[in-house]
């Protein structure tokens, strides 16, 4: 592995990551493209070693391409975090995976595909960019149109009602437990506590509400001390699909990367027989 290539490509590659994750944090479109782009970025930095290095024995290339594709990687997503974009857990998970791209790139650049791959990667960022702004300006209208399930009520939730407890996928060594109300005058309540390792890492207050529109779910969090996460709370979580052990919803509100609450996008919930069920948020950066 050659040292003045190394330096070069990780140094091109640093700058590009650091510009997109820049520009990801004022705009959600290219927020959302943190993981493809970051992962084609060391692409093009290990085809640059590679060709930079003019190395032709493709393990040396390989090497090089994976040093300089985790360099970049790494030093991007620690500017990302250090502006509150990504959790501190993505810098082993996201600079492995860019390391495998940058090695892959590596190797492209040894077999003299390394232009075609890096400008293939590039445009694919650009065109993908495109697409998921396009997305974004249209998103206002489109979860405005949003339709609810008007068929259902919270005597369809009445199921919920008592203590649960579980896991957090995402999250090792942590225990979720949640306490819903039964159904009453149009309300149903819950209180949910993360822990991890005897630290309670949030509390979540949730509601469930019959409007004229639907059945809609709120969930806000807070600390401890019940000091709130989300300072300004927009957010209309409503039940657009309810079919037998499964229940849809989604956030009316158009996302803001300002509001912490128009970050969840859809809920699910799934029946696992009487006695345990699957949630699922999607949301944005986590």
């Amino acid at each position: 592995m050659q040292s003045r290539p190394l330096i070069i490509a990780s140094l091109v590659g640093t700058l590009l990551q650091v510009a997109m994750v820049v520009a990801g944090h004022s705009s959600p479109a290219i927020k959302g493209l943190f993981a493809v782009g970051g992962m084609g970025l060391s692409l093009v930095a290990g085809v640059l070693y590679a060709r930079l290095a003019r190395a032709t024995a493709k393990g040396n290339a390989a090497v090089g391409g994976l040093a300089a594709g985790a360099i970049c990687a790494f030093l991007g997503i620690l500017v990302s975090h250090l502006l509150g974009d990504v959790p501190a857990s993505l810098l082993a998970l996201g600079t492995l995976s860019s390391a495998v791209t940058g090695a892959i790139g590596g190797l492209l650049g040894a077999l003299s595909l390394g232009r075609a791959a890096a400008a293939a990667s590039i445009a694919l960022l650009l065109a993908a960019a495109a697409t998921d702004d396009a997305r974004a300006q249209a998103a206002p209208v489109v979860t405005a149109a949003l339709r609810a399930d008007t068929g259902a009520t919270l005597r369809d939730f009445a199921w919920l009602a008592g203590r649960w407890e579980g896991t957090l996928g995402n999250l090792a060594g942590a225990t979720l437990e949640v306490m819903y109300s039964t159904p009453r005058a149009g309300l149903m309540t819950g209180v949910m506590r993360l822990v991890q390792r005897d630290t309670v890492l949030v509390v979540e207050l949730i509601s469930l509400v019959e409007t004229p529109q639907g059945v809609e779910m709120r969930f806000h969090h807070f600390s401890p001390t019940l000091d709130a996460y989300e300072r300004e709370f927009k957010q209309t979580m409503r039940l657009t699909r309810h079919q037998p052990g499964t229940d849809l919803f989604e956030n009316t509100v158009a996302y803001d990367a300002k509001l912490m609450s128009t970050q969840p996008r859809r809920t699910s919930l799934v029946r696992q027989g009487d006695d345990a069920f699957i949630g699922r948020s999607d949301i944005i950066g986590s």
